[in-house]
């Protein structure tokens, strides 16, 4: 079957640990004794906005009210007994930015304020936003006095 293509996703019809990717960044990691309907879920509900079922049940994660975006899908199939160190491990390892729980937030930044003479510099710039980017990013240019 393979040379026609074909994937074997066999592995999905047996309990694991997910992960959600998005540009290649791990987004959300999850585990299911169904894999291949909580993946479902996930897909059905991307981006779309969300509610509660007809049970009054949460049926997913959200961001914001919508469901989590992404573009790819990695599954590690394991023993029942090993979903929940599994899942654990891997949010604790990705800290994946749409898992609440086990996900080790870190500690903010202590903000510095900008000196007179360097915030005076910055008042002087401008960014020209009609050009197309270079590079994928936009450039910044200083204004020159005259």
């Amino acid at each position: 079957m393979e040379e026609y293509g074909f994937l074997n996703i066999s592995k999905l019809m047996h309990c694991g640990v997910y992960a959600l990717v998005k540009k290649g960044q791990v987004v959300y990691v999850g585990k299911s004794k169904q894999p291949m309907m909580r993946i479902y879920t996930h897909v059905r509900n991307r981006g779309k906005k969300l509610g509660s079922n007809l049970y009054g049940n949460d049926i997913g994660p959200a961001v914001n009210g919508k469901g989590i975006t992404f573009d790819s899908v990695w599954f590690l199939p394991c023993m029942l007994g090993q979903l929940g160190t599994l899942e654990v491990h891997f949010i604790k390892m990705f800290m994946p930015k749409h898992n609440v729980m086990h996900n080790p937030r870190p500690e903010p930044k202590p903000v510095l304020p900008i000196p007179d003479d360097i915030r005076a510099i910055l008042k002087q710039m401008i960014t020209i936003t009609g050009l197309p980017p270079l590079e994928g990013r936009p450039k910044v240019y200083i204004r020159r006095l005259l």
